[in-house]
């Protein structure tokens, strides 16, 4: 183990159980305008009904799992949803679904479905309509293909930070790109002024006060990940009908962690795995908040007090708020890891030692596998979190290789020196 894992061993970590965290606890009503069955089955039935929907493969990582002596290691390998490269595929189209089909319906009385919207019938109403977006890269390119497909203009704000090869792949579908000179959570803000200026209609995938129905519906969306994943743990044979007993998410503002935490809190109450969520230790939003015991802003590099990370992804400052209803409980623990941890880990899934299937990832899916990693190779860690030979451990890829030239700087060319 040492020869190959040492660089996770040595790396630094923070892990938090979560105080307010209880397995005998119910998933609330007081949830269910976030995330209950009957909006994940409406999510559900909506989105399989589309034609570019494929269920994402469940890729089992046998090799690690021997070497960190656990019964299996999964990745939900989201790399290729719709083509767009992540989960984020499924959230801010269907968003954008459902506002134009809330449109059309309250302006004509009528009830209408996605291929009418497909099929251009009320195009006269939806090319006048405009949605908007801050985004680090993924969800403005999902919001975009949804404007795209189902009619209306988009237009996408992003960080300074945000790539060239990000904004391209959301102009690919139409959307107009703003580049600001801000953070990202800056960039959200913004995006909010301009868009009551412009009569455009946000579709983000964070909250605030006045603004919840949207990303919950993105959430909604998010949880068909879960749906998928369980179903597949509940037929394969050699899983024994068993769901995983650890899932590890990384995390930005905390919405897909959340769906999936609150899928599998609703589905299967106490049989439902243990949640870690994991982010960057410079953008550890929903760490600090754990940490508070109330929402919280992240605080950022200890030097500078930036939030700033290489995982784009998850670069974000704070939580949105509905997410954070259901991490608050539903999570097990939070965990903060090194950006200095992100090569290797890219490294490793592009290229493993032990035989395992190659995946491509971009550098916001590493967050889960290298927390598993550091935690599985510390013997304390693994009595607190309860890892096992008997432990099966679901983990998330996803993005694939988002960011080509970061790409070829921390995996092809660093592999060739």
């Amino acid at each position: 183990m040492d020869r190959y894992l040492s660089i996770w061993k040595r790396s630094q970590f923070n892990l938090l159980p979560n105080p307010d965290a209880s397995r005998s606890l119910t998933y609330g009503e007081n949830l269910n305008h976030i995330l209950s069955k009957e909006t994940c089955k409406e999510a559900l039935n909506e989105i399989t009904r589309w034609p570019e929907y494929k269920i994402s493969p469940l890729v089992s990582w046998p090799g690690l799992a021997r070497e960190l002596n656990l019964v299996d290691i999964s990745f939900k390998d989201e790399s290729k949803r719709f083509n767009l490269g992540s989960f984020k595929a499924l959230g801010g189209a269907y968003a954008v679904y459902r506002f134009l089909k809330s449109t059309i319906e309250q302006k004509l009385a009528i009830k209408i479905e996605s291929d009418d919207l497909r099929n251009a019938t009320y195009r006269d109403i939806t090319t006048e309509l405009t949605v908007t977006t801050a985004t680090d890269g993924n969800h403005g390119r999902s919001v975009a293909w949804g404007a795209q497909i189902f009619g209306c203009k988009a237009t996408i704000y992003v960080p300074a930070s945000c790539s060239v090869s990000r904004i391209t792949a959301i102009e690919e579908f139409g959307a107009t790109v703003i580049q600001t000179s801000l953070s990202y959570d800056e960039t959200v803000e913004l995006c909010a002024k301009e868009a009551e200026k412009q009569n455009a209609q946000i579709i983000s995938d964070t909250s605030w006060d006045d603004y919840q129905d949207i990303p919950a519906q993105i959430m909604q969306g998010y949880s068909i990940i879960a749906e998928e994943a369980l179903k597949e743990y509940f037929t394969r044979p050699f899983r024994q009908a068993i769901p995983p007993s650890h899932i590890f998410l990384q995390a930005g503002v905390g919405g897909m962690a959340a769906a999936m935490a609150g899928y599998f809190w609703a589905h299967l109450g106490e049989r439902r795995p243990k949640i870690i969520i994991v982010e960057p230790e410079t953008a550890a939003c929903l760490y600090a908040s754990a940490a508070e015991g109330t929402l919280t802003k992240a605080t950022g590099d200890k030097k500078t007090g930036k939030v700033h990370t290489l995982m784009a992804g998850l670069d974000c400052g704070e939580a949105s708020p509905i997410a954070w209803e259901i991490l608050s409980h539903g999570a097990d623990f939070f965990m903060t890891i090194p950006d200095t941890i992100t090569g290797p880990t890219m490294k490793l899934i592009a290229s493993s030692p032990f035989g395992d299937p190659v995946l491509e990832a971009g550098e916001s899916s590493i967050a889960g596998l290298a927390a598993l990693i550091m935690t599985a190779t510390h013997e304390d860690t693994r009595e607190v979190l309860g890892l096992s030979p008997d432990s099966r451990i679901l983990l998330m890829n996803s993005e694939g290789i988002m960011d080509q030239s970061l790409y070829q700087e921390l995996v092809v060319e660093d592999q060739s020196k």
